[in-house]
C-alpha cells in the first residue's frame, strides 16, 4: 500500500514540476556565456593556469565524426564516408594541442583524458594512434590517470579494443540506449543486441575492468515492459557503471530529431515511471545511485566518493578526478580554466580557419564572478551529493551562506513542503523522492534564469522530468 501511495505522490509531483530547465553540466549555463569572450581571454586564463605547475589537468578530445547520425542525438557531429576528412581534422587538433601546451608551459601532467563524440571508435587504427600520441608528446598522462573513450558497438572491432588497451585506455563507455528493436527503429539506430553483447564480452576478455553503458529513457516507443527487458539484459551483463540519461526532445535546435514522431514519445508520467523502474531494478541488484542519473556497482570508486560527499561533475560526467582545470580540444569542445568557461566554434570550417592561422577557435565564454562561483558550488553540491553544507561554503568563500542565500531559502520552502528536500543542521539535504526533481531544486540558485522572462529563458532547455 505504501508503494502505491508513493507512486500516486510522485504522479502529483510530476504534474507540478515537469517544466523546462537546465541539466547544469555547467553554471552559468552555456546560453549565458558571452560571444564577446575572445581567444585572448582564453589565452589569459591559460596563462593564469600556467602558474600552478603541480596541478594535474583533465582533457577532453571531441571526435565529431559518425557513419550516420541517429535521430535522437543532441551532440555536435558530422557524417563522413572517407578518412581524409578525419586526417585533416587531426591536423588541426595537433596544432591546437601544441598551442595549449605552449601557453601552459612545460610538459604538464594529465589525470583524466576522455575521448567523446561523435564516434571516437570510428577512427582507423592509424588515426587512433596518431590522436593519442600527439597528446603524449606534449603532456604526461599519469600512471593512475582515468583514460576513457566512447564506443559504438556497430563500428568497434576486437582489433580496435586491443589497440585501445595497448595505448593505455582503462575505461570504456558503450552507447546502448535501448535493447528493444522497435525503439531502435524509432530513433533511426540499427544496433542488434548481439552487437552490444559481443563487444561487451570482447572488452572483458581484453582486460577492461571498467565499462559503462549509456541508456536513455523517454525515447519513442518505450514502454515499461520493453524497458524492463532492456534493464534485465543490462543487469545480466553487469557493466560497472550505467548512465541513465533523460531524452531531451528539442527539434527546434536539433533538426535530426524532427524525424522522431512526437506522438510516440512517452508522457511525462510514463517517463518518470521508466526512471523509477530503472532506479529500483538497479538498487535491487547491487548498484548505487550516483547523482541524478548514474548507477554504479557498490564497490566502484564513484560510490565511495558519493558516500563521503566528494563526488564531482563536469562535461564528461560524474568523476572523482580532482583536476581543477579541464581543457577541451576540437570543434565545439568546452574548457574550464582558471574559473573561465571557453567554448570552441561548433562548425568545422570556422574551427579549422582559426586554428590554421594560429588562433584559438574560442567563440564564447565567461569569466566567473564570486557570485557565480558561490552559486556554482551550491548547484553542483545539490546535483552531485544531494546536500549543501553551509559551513563548508562559508569556509570556501568567506561568507555567511545562510544569509547570502536567504532569498533562495525562502523560495525553497514550497519544495520543502512537498517533501523534496529538508533543512538539516547546518545545511540542506535532498530527500529520496526529491532526487527525481533535483534539477527543479537547483534552478532556485540560478540567478540568470531570474533576470529574463521565464518562458524565454527556459525554452532552450529540455524538460526536467
Amino acid at each position: 500500500m505504501s508503494e502505491q501511495i508513493n507512486q500516486v505522490r510522485i504522479a502529483e509531483l510530476v504534474k507540478k514540476y515537469d517544466q523546462a530547465g537546465p541539466r547544469y553540466t555547467s553554471y552559468p549555463t552555456a546560453p549565458e556565456w558571452s560571444d564577446q569572450y575572445a581567444p585572448d581571454d582564453y589565452m589569459e586564463a591559460l596563462k593564469v593556469a600556467s602558474n600552478s605547475p603541480g596541478e594535474p589537468l583533465s582533457f577532453y578530445l571531441h571526435i565529431p565524426f559518425c557513419r550516420k547520425r541517429c535521430w535522437f542525438c543532441g551532440c555536435t557531429t558530422m557524417v563522413v564516408t572517407t578518412p581524409d576528412a578525419i586526417d585533416r581534422y587531426l591536423d588541426r587538433v595537433e596544432l591546437e594541442v601544441a598551442m595549449v601546451a605552449d601557453r601552459l608551459g612545460g610538459r604538464k601532467k594529465v589525470s583524466q583524458f576522455h575521448w567523446g563524440g561523435g564516434t571516437p571508435s570510428f577512427l582507423t587504427d592509424a588515426q587512433t594512434i596518431r590522436a593519442f600520441e600527439l597528446f603524449t608528446r606534449k603532456f604526461e598522462i599519469l600512471g593512475d590517470a582515468e583514460v576513457s573513450i566512447e564506443l559504438d558497438p556497430r563500428t568497434t572491432t576486437r582489433e580496435c579494443v586491443k589497440l585501445l588497451k595497448k595505448l593505455g585506455f582503462n575505461r570504456l563507455s558503450m552507447g546502448v540506449q535501448d535493447f528493444m528493436h522497435d525503439v531502435q527503429e524509432a530513433i533511426g539506430r540499427h544496433q542488434d543486441s548481439a552487437m552490444t553483447i559481443s563487444l561487451y564480452e570482447i572488452c572483458r576478455t581484453e582486460g577492461f575492468e571498467s565499462i559503462n553503458f549509456d541508456l536513455i529513457y523517454g525515447l519513442p516507443k518505450q514502454s515499461l515492459a520493453g524497458f524492463g527487458e532492456t534493464l534485465d539484459r543490462t543487469i545480466g551483463l553487469r557493466p560497472d557503471r550505467v548512465a541513465l540519461f533523460s531524452y531531451a526532445h528539442l527539434p527546434q535546435r536539433q533538426p535530426n530529431q524532427r524525424s522522431i514522431d512526437p506522438a510516440a514519445l512517452p508522457s511525462a508520467q510514463l517517463k518518470s515511471e521508466l526512471f523509477g523502474l530503472a532506479r529500483q531494478r538497479f538498487l535491487d541488484n547491487g548498484y548505487v545511485q550516483i547523482g541524478m542519473d548514474h548507477f554504479v556497482l557498490f564497490d566502484d570508486e564513484l560510490a565511495l566518493a558519493a558516500s563521503h560527499g566528494k563526488l564531482r561533475r563536469n562535461f564528461m560526467g560524474y568523476t572523482v578526478n580532482a583536476a581543477k582545470d579541464w581543457l577541451g580540444i576540437g570543434m565545439s569542445s568546452i574548457s574550464y580554466v582558471s574559473d573561465n568557461f571557453a567554448q570552441n566554434k561548433s562548425e568545422i570550417d570556422g574551427y579549422s580557419a582559426a586554428i590554421d592561422i594560429g588562433h584559438f577557435a574560442t567563440y564564447r565564454g565567461q569569466r566567473l564572478s564570486k557570485d557565480d562561483l558561490i552559486r556554482q558550488y551550491a548547484i553542483m553540491e545539490i546535483m552531485c551529493n544531494f546536500r549543501l553544507d553551509f559551513a563548508e561554503a562559508d569556509r570556501r568563500f568567506g561568507i555567511d551562506t545562510r544569509n547570502y542565500l536567504k532569498s533562495e531559502l525562502i523560495e525553497l520552502l514550497p519544495l520543502m513542503a512537498d517533501g523534496l528536500l529538508v533543512e538539516i543542521d547546518g545545511g540542506l539535504e535532498v530527500t529520496p523522492i526529491g532526487r527525481l526533481f533535483v534539477r527543479n531544486i537547483a534552478v532556485t540558485f540560478d540567478t540568470y534564469l531570474k533576470k529574463v522572462a521565464d518562458g524565454k529563458a527556459r525554452a532552450q532547455f529540455s524538460r526536467t522530468i
